[in-house]
């Protein structure tokens, strides 16, 4: 995937299903005009890669080869998180503040991230660059398969930071079933629990983010909505504690291969099941 934003790949004629894959935390790049200079320590130069989610292009970047068409961000979303809402951010005499919002200026112990605060009206403006296209593209892809199909599913994918996501191996949210039809997401856990992980549902914190609360309309718009959030842990050969060091060193950590490939297996199988569970749901 290159570095075009923001980064559509479309299945090939005569391949394509009612599916719809996000993946709005695959980006680890700085904004182009970002250096080194600008952060408040050179070791915070590591945060952008850091707030990505671990390995998720490995996981969600080529599904268009399986029909479904591929959303993604390349910018780290510690620059814009597009998974937030618009307006997730404090501001204090113009200047923005912000910890895990839809930026991030400053740390959890709320040091500033960089040498120089981020003001308003310079958020506006990224906002307006980056946060929108995001979800006009978004809005005109689910159009395209509405028009197409009479329905379309959004599958908002992530990887989990081990930290948060502790012994849950996968977790689908669904905003507690408002978002999808409940077949659908039966099918996605039933195919997870048959490749022998350990599946939950709506778990505190993994619920669903903005882009499936926000499109998720099963009986209004015909469009459903799950997120799918894989534990980072199952990706890597280090434990928690030794990946958070190596990323604060700027290092990148092991692959575990035949993890992914088993999820990788687990993906495809999700997205050869829902196109005729979502005809199902719609012919009823």
């Amino acid at each position: 995937m290159d570095r075009a934003f923001p980064i559509v790949r479309h299945p090939a004629p005569g391949t394509r299903t009612p599916v719809l894959v996000s993946v709005p935390h695959y980006g680890t790049e700085p904004l182009p005009h970002i250096t080194r200079d600008d952060y408040r320590e050179p070791s915070f130069e590591t945060f952008a890669y850091g707030f990505a989610d671990t390995f998720v292009g490995d996981l969600y970047g080529d599904l268009y080869k399986e029909g479904a068409t591929v959303l993604a961000t390349p910018f780290s979303r510690m620059f814009v998180d597009v998974n937030r809402r618009r307006d997730d951010f404090e501001h204090h005499d113009g200047e923005v503040r912000s910890r895990r919002g839809v930026v991030r200026t400053h740390t959890m112990r709320d040091t500033p991230i960089f040498a120089r605060p981020l003001g308003l009206v310079d958020l506006e403006a990224r906002l307006r660059a980056l946060y929108d296209p995001y979800y006009a593209a978004v809005e005109q892809l689910l159009d395209e398969l509405r028009q197409a199909y009479g329905y379309a599913l959004l599958l908002d994918g992530h990887t989990g930071s081990p930290r948060r996501m502790r012994d849950h191996q996968v977790i689908i949210g669904t905003c507690h079933g408002a978002t999808c039809a409940p077949e659908l997401a039966a099918t996605a856990a039933a195919i997870f629990t048959r490749h022998g992980f350990e599946v939950h549902e709506n778990v505190s914190g993994y619920t669903g983010g903005n882009l499936v609360a926000t499109y998720g309309r099963p009986g209004t718009r015909r469009v459903h909505a799950i997120q799918l959030e894989i534990n980072a842990s199952l990706l890597m050969t280090t434990t928690a504690e030794e990946f958070i060091a190596q990323v604060r060193r700027g290092e990148i950590p092991e692959k575990a291969d035949d993890s992914i490939a088993r999820i990788r297996r687990c993906l495809r199988e999700v997205l050869t099941a829902l196109p005729s569970v979502l005809a199902a749901v719609h012919a009823s």
